[in-house]
């Protein structure tokens, strides 16, 4: 892969960690934020256990997709960016440009789904 379209990537991962690493630190704030529970009647503790419950789910996502980010910029640094982890192939431009920290090329993407499915069910 050409030096230019690496370094393109490499600053829209970067710009991404960061978004994240706010996101999860907002997230992280908000369940120490609230008030004291106790002075609450029980509809609002059950809110407030919803909402932080709710927030701490968005957080766990922001930072599964801060991990695959963190993992995509070492890619770069040891040379194996852009290479599907699965059959060693070379994920595909148009993928990579739509998710630059993606780890399997679009067709080893949808057996990993598969098997996800199946383990799941």
């Amino acid at each position: 892969m050409k030096k230019d379209r690496l370094a393109g990537f490499k600053k829209r991962l970067l710009d991404k960690q960061y978004q994240l690493v706010q996101e999860v630190g907002r997230t992280a704030l908000y369940g120490k934020d609230q008030e004291d529970d106790s002075i609450k009647d029980l509809g609002d503790q059950a809110n407030t256990a919803y909402t932080r419950e709710f927030f701490f789910e968005l957080g766990n996502g922001d930072r599964r997709l801060l991990r695959e980010v963190v993992t995509a910029l070492q890619k770069i640094e040891d040379g194996s960016f852009g290479t599907c982890e699965r059959c060693s192939e070379p994920i595909a431009d148009k993928r990579l440009d739509a998710l630059p920290f993606a780890r399997y090329c679009i067709d080893c993407q949808r057996l990993v789904e598969e098997e996800e499915r199946m383990t799941a069910g």
